[in-house]
């Protein structure tokens, strides 16, 4: 049990888990309200913190933001080292609250041996130095909170994670008519579509898949699960951004330009979608 904490007051510990878990009602989203009626879900929130005061923070803002938020219903796992996590992880978070420094590896190590397991999983990074939240690119992190943690940056942040929560929980579809027949593919693991010579192609971490077609139109369909064009020929998943450089994005391994005239446009995006914080 090293490493894992179960938590008090009004948390269930599972039997042989070692897990504080908290139903709270269900929360449920529309495409323009986190907190809204329809497509109820539950929440499943990971907290590694080495320290007491910080875990038992976020587990108080937590309770408080569903105060606030009566359909939130959330589960919590609370861990004290990284290797605790690493061992008991199976993809089985929604989102990751992840300490920067602790005793035994860094927050950044953590979330690196995390990817390489789950690519979806939403991290936002918790740390006492702003210059370590820039690490995060590295590992697709959402966001970071800065220590002493407070609840309006907390509840805001949240909030913004539950929208983009409620994207990837429609699991919205594609379905692609390629040469070789339909094909379905997620919505959130295409890393970006380019357009050459009127074909589509469809990049993920595994495939590249062609079929005929308007990158217009699937800008359109893909408006509000956070793409948005760097240039003419590319529309870009903006979870799959690892870092902006001059006039270049790096999406996955790949880079690809940013034109001038869609600068503006792709960078107040991704501002948006990163809440401007990283």
């Amino acid at each position: 049990m090293s490493g894992v904490i179960c938590t008090a007051n009004r948390f269930l510990c599972l039997s042989g888990c070692h897990v504080g878990v908290e139903f709270l009602g269900q929360i449920c989203y529309d495409k323009d309200n986190p907190i809204a009626k329809g497509g109820c879900i539950v929440v499943r929130i990971g907290i590694l913190e080495d320290e007491a005061a910080y875990s038992e923070r976020l587990l108080t803002y937590l309770k408080q933001y569903q105060t606030e938020n009566p359909d939130f219903s959330y589960t919590t796992e609370v861990y004290t080292t990284g290797i605790a996590l690493l061992t008991k992880f199976a993809s089985q978070f929604d989102l990751l609250f992840l300490d920067i420094q602790l005793p035994d590896m860094t927050g950044i190590e953590v979330a690196r041996r995390i990817r390489e397991k789950d690519e979806s999983v939403m991290i936002l990074f918790t740390t006492n130095y702003s210059q370590y939240a820039i690490d995060g690119y590295s590992v697709r992190a959402f966001d970071y909170m800065l220590k002493p943690l407070s609840y309006q940056p907390f509840s805001s942040k949240l909030s913004r994670a539950l929208r983009v929560l409620s994207y990837k929980k429609d699991g919205v579809e594609l379905h692609l008519k390629t040469k070789q027949g339909s094909k379905k593919i997620p919505a959130d693991e295409v890393q970006y579509i380019e357009v050459f010579a009127h074909d589509l192609h469809f990049y993920t971490d595994s495939e590249e898949i062609k079929i005929w077609g308007s990158l217009s139109d699937y800008e359109k369909k893909l408006e509000k699960a956070h793409f948005a064009r760097c240039n003419v020929s590319y529309l870009v998943n903006l979870r799959y951004v690892k870092e902006i450089q001059g006039g270049e994005v790096l999406v996955g391994k790949h880079r690809l330009p940013i034109s001038r005239a869609k600068r503006k446009e792709f960078l107040a995006a991704f501002a948006q979608y990163k809440g401007g914080s990283l």
